[in-house]
């Protein structure tokens, strides 16, 4: 009877730990590399998720138009590189996947910790995959950080104003209210109206846009303050036309979320032009990054090409008249 109860317990423990390691084996190994291991603010960035994994697990990696997974990384591309027969004995394949990423944080930043929900086509099962956060990378700002003559920013000063200024002010400003008083009094006396039509005329996001484009064409491009303003209002031109023609925030989104909503109405090409606009845009706002005028001129005519998707028929500004 003692041996019958010890076979019994020893079989029920025997496949226990047969199933458990059957389980781990069906689990994925992910391995991750970071590179460079220091780079400047604005930077790409390379992330390699390497997965040892049978042929019938499926995972469901980061997707580009995933913020969270990487925070405070985002996500530029993706790359799917080709699988490799690992060991053909237990039928195992390797499958590696390139994140090209960039980071607007100065210091040491951090790679968090991956959640990769995976499933067995197989067995149907279903599991999730924690790749724990252990790859960092050093951050460095473009702004030269030796300069020791940058002081620091003085408080408002206020002039003094003699009396006799402010007595003549209001001397000025009492003859301008007659003046407009008896002006007004003799129109009035003599039966004759100022009227003046109220007439709002409505211009096209289009109209709009071209016109501010048109102002960048004369823009001076001399100096980095010069490249900084050009940028900006390069940026903000873009941003309202798509905001105002699309009808989504692209003044308040990122220039990442502005592509990926792009992407569900316009062709992907056309998508692709206002990323690569607004992209340089920040590298210049933010990052410090000057290019060459001739640059300079090339991003004006991509503003042109995205602006130009929205050129109607007839430009002849609409009009009404306010009763």
């Amino acid at each position: 009877m003692l041996n019958a109860r010890f076979y019994r317990t020893f079989l029920t423990l025997f496949f226990t730990l047969l199933c458990s390691s059957m389980s781990l084996a069906q689990q994925p190994v992910v391995s991750v590399e970071l590179k460079p291991d220091t780079c400047t603010i604005g930077d790409d960035v390379f992330c390699t998720l390497t997965v040892l994994k049978k042929p019938t697990l499926v995972l469901n990696y980061p997707q580009l138009n995933d913020t969270a997974s990487f925070m405070p990384f985002e996500i530029r591309y993706i790359e799917k590189l080709p699988l490799e027969q690992r060991d053909a004995a237990d039928n195992l394949v390797t499958e590696k996947l390139r994140y090209t990423l960039t980071v607007f944080d100065t210091g040491m930043q951090r790679l968090p910790a991956l959640s990769i929900a995976y499933s067995d086509e197989q067995t149907r099962r279903q599991d999730t995959l924690i790749v724990p956060s252990v790859r960092q990378i050093y951050v460095v700002s473009a702004l030269d950080t030796s300069r020791k003559d940058i002081a620091d920013i003085k408080p408002v000063q206020t002039l003094p104003f003699p009396t006799w200024i402010w007595l003549a002010g209001a001397g000025v400003l009492i003859l301008l209210c007659v003046a407009v008083y008896f002006i007004y009094a003799s129109l009035k006396k003599r039966g004759k109206k100022i009227a003046s039509p109220n007439i709002v005329v409505t211009k096209s996001p289009y109209e709009t846009a071209i016109e501010k484009l048109q102002a960048l064409e004369s823009a001076p491009l001399e100096s980095q303050a010069d490249f900084k303003k050009y940028y900006s209002d390069l940026s903000d031109a873009v941003r309202e036309f798509l905001e105002q023609h699309y009808g989504f925030p692209a003044m308040e989104q990122l220039t990442s979320e502005i592509y990926e909503t792009l992407l569900r109405r316009r062709p992907r090409e056309e998508a692709m032009l206002a990323r690569q606009l607004l992209e340089k845009a920040d590298l210049v706002k933010f990052a410090k990054f000057y290019p060459s005028a001739l640059e300079a001129k090339e991003s004006l005519q991509l503003a042109y090409r995205v602006v130009e998707i929205a050129k109607p028929i007839s430009t002849e500004p609409l009009t009404s008249v306010k009763g």
